[in-house]
Protein backbone atom coordinates (compact mmCIF):
# COMPACT_ATOMS: atom_id res chain seq x y z
CA UNK A 1 0.00 0.00 0.00
CA UNK A 2 2.77 2.09 0.82
CA UNK A 3 4.84 1.48 -2.40
CA UNK A 4 1.17 2.71 -4.02
CA UNK A 5 0.62 5.84 -2.45
CA UNK A 6 4.78 6.87 -3.24
CA UNK A 7 4.26 5.87 -6.70
CA UNK A 8 1.16 8.08 -7.50
CA UNK A 9 2.68 10.86 -5.65
CA UNK A 10 5.18 10.74 -7.60
CA UNK A 11 3.33 10.58 -11.31
CA UNK A 12 0.63 13.83 -9.76
CA UNK A 13 4.73 15.63 -8.99
CA UNK A 14 5.51 14.66 -12.60
CA UNK A 15 2.38 15.50 -14.01
CA UNK A 16 2.24 19.03 -12.04
CA UNK A 17 5.16 19.69 -13.40
CA UNK A 18 4.07 19.46 -16.55
CA UNK A 19 0.70 21.22 -16.37
CA UNK A 20 2.52 24.39 -14.95
CA UNK A 21 5.68 23.83 -17.11
CA UNK A 22 2.74 24.07 -20.35
CA UNK A 23 0.75 26.91 -18.61
CA UNK A 24 3.78 28.82 -18.34
CA UNK A 25 5.42 28.54 -21.33
CA UNK A 26 4.15 30.63 -24.74
CA UNK A 27 3.84 28.20 -27.67
CA UNK A 28 3.83 29.51 -31.11
CA UNK A 29 5.71 33.28 -32.31
CA UNK A 30 4.41 36.10 -30.73
CA UNK A 31 5.48 38.90 -32.77
CA UNK A 32 6.68 42.23 -30.59
CA UNK A 33 4.40 45.53 -31.56
CA UNK A 34 5.54 48.40 -32.63
CA UNK A 35 6.34 50.95 -29.92
CA UNK A 36 7.56 54.62 -30.49
CA UNK A 37 11.02 54.23 -28.68
CA UNK A 38 13.84 54.70 -30.34
CA UNK A 39 16.90 52.43 -30.70
CA UNK A 40 20.54 52.86 -31.34
CA UNK A 41 23.70 54.93 -29.43
CA UNK A 42 21.95 58.18 -30.35
CA UNK A 43 18.54 57.31 -28.44
CA UNK A 44 19.00 60.18 -25.27
CA UNK A 45 20.97 62.05 -27.19
CA UNK A 46 17.80 62.41 -30.37
CA UNK A 47 15.01 62.92 -27.95
CA UNK A 48 15.83 64.71 -25.53
CA UNK A 49 16.42 68.32 -27.25
CA UNK A 50 13.71 67.43 -29.78
CA UNK A 51 10.80 66.47 -27.39
CA UNK A 52 12.18 68.77 -24.16
CA UNK A 53 14.18 71.29 -25.19
CA UNK A 54 17.37 69.56 -23.14
CA UNK A 55 20.86 70.98 -24.31
CA UNK A 56 22.68 67.77 -26.09
CA UNK A 57 25.32 66.27 -24.77
CA UNK A 58 27.37 65.96 -27.60
CA UNK A 59 29.23 69.09 -28.62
Amino acid sequence: MRRGNVLIALVLAVVGGLAVTFAVTPFGYFPQGKTDRLSGDETETAFLPARFGVPSSQQ
